[in-house]
């Protein structure tokens, strides 16, 4: 009788402190939902993302409903709020405001030039991780006047590690432009959502992006990978360690961006903010990793 009461008592203590933040996020002015927003605890590995609905659902510690949390979602101003605040009203993002561009319409001819084409033989690690805060890594496509003849980016092709075969996922692909100052990126170059959606992998999935006329920036560009938290990108994983017979299960979220060996600065997005990103360099022979990412330009 004692046990059963002590257990009640633990079970209703660990009830007691945690709560489930679950709303919709919106449109400030359509109030159309607003799907894959990324929701993330500026002080905390914690966050989610939206669905294709605008709904998202995350349990977290009573504790961190005085914390603040970041919204963030492409063509929408980045929005702070109190934790609490999520447990009322909907959440409305503010839509950003962008002056029309100039289109210059071309005829397009048949070259085509590949930038960091890459085998299977190359990616030698990858970002993947466990349910927790959204991220975004980017890695840098700097300028060369070979590009001057082959302008336009036709296609943009993201690896995997070979823990994406046989999973599927979704994901963001982002471009940004490199802020003069600090060399992160900035500003999203892209006014429209380029989601992908990958059911099955030989490793790669090329993203046609040649009716989006971009033109490649004489100050190079960033391509952002973002990955979503949401159902539909997590998978449970069973594993051993150390060679114990005895087995664990998590959960990982989809998909693991394959990754190759580089001396350059890579970014990451998490908490609201970019971060330069530092890996145990012993690890990779004196090197830090960055998204293998290919783009084919063409005329």
């Amino acid at each position: 009788m004692r046990v059963f009461l002590l257990f009640c008592f633990i079970s209703t203590t660990i009830f007691s402190q945690t709560v489930v933040l679950k709303n919709t996020v919106i449109d400030w002015h359509t109030n159309e939902p607003v799907a894959y927003a990324n929701i993330s605890f500026l002080n905390e590995n914690v966050g989610v993302s939206s669905d294709e609905n605008g709904v998202f659902s995350l349990q977290i510690n009573k504790q961190l409903l005085h914390s603040k949390v970041h919204i963030s979602c492409l063509n929408y101003k980045d929005t702070i709020v109190l934790a609490s605040t999520l447990q009322s009203k909907p959440l409305k993002l503010q839509p950003k405001l962008y002056e029309l561009e100039e289109v210059v319409i071309s005829k397009k001819a048949d070259r085509e030039l590949v930038v960091d084409k890459y085998k299977r033989r190359d990616i030698r690690s990858g970002f993947s991780g466990r349910k927790g805060s959204p991220w975004t890594v980017a890695k840098y496509f700097p300028y060369k006047n070979e590009y001057e003849s082959v302008p336009f980016l036709k296609s943009i092709t993201v690896y995997f590690t070979s823990l994406m075969l046989r999973k599927k996922a979704r994901f963001r692909i982002r471009l940004f432009k490199i802020d003069e100052n600090t060399g992160e990126p900035s500003e999203d170059m892209l006014k429209e959502d380029l989601i992908v959606d990958v059911k099955k992998t030989n490793g790669k999935v090329e993203v046609d992006v040649s009716k989006l006329d971009i033109v490649f920036p004489q100050e190079g560009f960033f391509i952002g990978l973002e990955r979503l938290h949401i159902p539909y990108n997590f998978h449970e994983r069973t594993y051993t360690r150390n060679g114990s017979r005895e087995k664990y299960k998590d959960t990982i979220v989809a998909p693991s961006f394959g990754a190759v060996f580089t001396k350059d600065t890579i970014f990451i997005k998490n908490r609201g903010k970019w971060r330069k990103h530092y890996f145990p360099q012993e690890f990779y022979k004196g090197n830090a990793l960055k998204p293998a990412i290919s783009v084919t330009l063409s005329n």
